[in-house]
């Protein structure tokens, strides 16, 4: 029987924590601000927060952690869904529309005949939008004969007869193409203006932005929408190289190789692989492909050089692996450097990338 390489490994799952239990990168306290944000008062002031940050930072936990805290208290209604798994903007509006109707139903608030239900969901126009939003005990008859104010007031009434503060977490927003995230925000200024409701979203506005002005759609929705804009913070350097010591130490100990000398790699102060590592996300993904490759590395492999390969080409795909791998065959080692370096075009981690290009295809330099 062929003798197994490494039956026990371990990999990091790249899903958001549940709670603050599973928080290894400090979110915690970034969670109850946002939470406290969301809910600050005056009640019945409707307003739009926005979480900030690269694909990856940790967006999703935050979220979970603060759904779940606020979900743990008195005097709030939560709806919470994640609009990547949504292709356009009328789908996300319309299980936003969904989701809140299940609400409202829940907390008794629904009318709930067949022949109201069907009224409120055949509508198509902004006033019908704000019907389909509550679901609720709104004038049908009349509905199309209503400004959308007054349907936003009579929304709110319900929710001040409910006796809580509704507030509505919407995560991945940034995953719909550009111009229909554009639909989306409009959608959402429609919502935003109900009083005793709070909705959060996550969002990665450098990328937005660039793909916003790429398509040459509207760049200002996001500004005229949001009130309150939450950045997350970078995550701990000390802990993601944490991340990645760890995950070299259990490489280690399952397959009996030395991996302390790939450790310096991962040094909090100046590590060439921990440099291009920027978000927990990067971490897990970087960790993992150790985990994968390094098992099959030759015994007399030069791990410290193979470490810095494998996150190299693992979070700047970009670079030509197959001309890097080659590099001790290639006589004109500085023209082959200069060759792979110009091939990094992306101003992510491009600094960083040229300075592990330089020590893997230069290293007496």
């Amino acid at each position: 029987m062929t003798k197994p390489i490494d039956p026990n490994v371990e990999l990091l799952a790249d899903v958001p924590i549940s709670g603050p239990a599973e928080d290894l990168f400090e979110r915690v306290a970034v969670a109850r601000r946002l939470g406290e944000l969301a809910i600050a008062g005056p009640v019945t002031a409707p307003r739009l927060v926005a979480l900030t940050g690269d694909g990856g930072a940790g967006k999703s936990s935050v979220l979970r952690i603060m759904t779940a805290e606020l979900g743990s208290q008195a005097g709030f209604a939560l709806l919470a869904f994640d609009a990547g798994a949504n292709t356009t903007a009328a789908e996300v509006t319309a299980t936003l529309a969904a989701e809140l109707g299940k609400l409202f139903e829940a907390l008794g608030v629904v009318e709930t005949t067949d022949k109201v239900r069907d009224k409120l969901t055949s509508y198509g126009s902004i006033v019908s939008s704000i019907a389909r939003l509550a679901g609720v005990k709104v004038d049908v008859a009349g509905a199309l004969e209503r400004s959308a104010e007054s349907l936003r007031e009579e929304i709110a009434l319900n929710l001040e007869q409910m006796g809580k503060r509704l507030v509505i977490v919407i995560d991945h927003l940034d995953r719909l193409p550009a111009a229909e995230l554009g639909g989306v925000l409009t959608a959402l200024r429609m919502y935003a203006a109900i009083p005793y409701a709070s909705i959060v979203i996550a969002i990665d506005r450098r990328t937005t932005a660039l793909r916003e002005a790429a398509a040459g759609v509207d760049t200002t929705a996001f500004e005229r929408l949001v009130q309150v804009e939450l950045a997350l913070p970078a995550a701990d350097r000390l802990l993601l190289a944490r991340v990645m010591a760890g995950g070299l130490e259990r490489i280690g100990k399952r397959t009996g190789r030395d991996c302390d000398g790939a450790l310096e790699l991962f040094d909090p102060d100046g590590g060439l692989a921990l440099a291009l590592i920027e978000t927990p996300r990067d971490a897990k993904r970087a960790a993992n492909a150790l985990a994968a490759a390094l098992p099959l590395a030759k015994p007399d492999a030069d791990l410290h050089a193979l470490t810095l390969e494998i996150v190299l080409r693992t979070l700047v795909p970009e670079i030509d692996a197959v001309r890097l791998a080659a590099r001790d065959r290639i006589a004109d080692r500085q023209a082959l450097y200069e060759e792979l370096a110009v091939g990094v075009k992306a101003p992510r981690r491009r600094h960083a990338a040229r300075a592990a290009l330089r020590a893997l295809v230069l290293p007496a330099t």
